[in-house]
């Protein structure tokens, strides 16, 4: 595990304890928690991959993407699946917030850049490319951005349910 990962993991811990009682919060930090121990146990396999690393990181972020957005559909169908009270309360609690939001536009930005990086390292591969510009100087800290706002993002999260006690406030009714 890389020491960028290490804040995610302790966000969504965190994130998991804090927001227990509060279903559709429980059931989003159990989804990211299923999603981040898939790529820490997978991580020193697909390294080996070298070239097609970033493919790997494609799809984990796509499922991310579709674990936020799609997860009171999920919900909904492992209610049907298994009848437990759990995935009922959570489908019928599900909103979607604006901290979800900036994890999607994230998740979309991580998509974005390892789609152009893994052309990149392809046209390098076959020397197309005499220097890899987007893997030397913009992958790194860029997803180290990414991280950072991430946990920035899931800590945003975490206080806007606590503070409206499971119930996301919507920006209209702030006013």
């Amino acid at each position: 595990m890389h020491v960028v990962e290490y804040p995610v993991v302790i966000a969504i811990v965190v994130g998991l304890v804090l927001t227990w009682k509060l279903h559709n919060a429980r059931w989003f930090f159990i989804l990211l928690g299923i999603l981040t121990t898939v790529d820490i146990v997978s991580d020193p396999i697909v390294k080996q991959w070298t070239r097609h690393y970033y493919l790997w990181c494609i799809f984990l972020n796509f499922f991310y993407l579709m674990a936020i957005l799609s997860r009171g559909v999920i919900a909904e169908k492992l209610h049907r699946a298994t009848k437990l009270r759990f995935f009922e309360l959570a489908r019928e609690k599900y909103n979607l917030t604006i901290p979800e939001c900036v994890l999607c536009v994230l998740s979309f930005v991580s998509i974005l850049l390892n789609v152009s990086i893994w052309i990149e390292i392809q046209l390098y591969y076959y020397d197309i490319l005499s220097y890899p510009f987007i893997y030397y100087h913009l992958w790194t800290p860029v997803q180290y951005t990414l991280h950072t706002l991430a946990v920035l993002a899931l800590i945003s999260y975490i206080v806007s349910v606590k503070k409206s006690y499971g119930v996301p406030v919507n920006e209209e009714s702030r006013t």
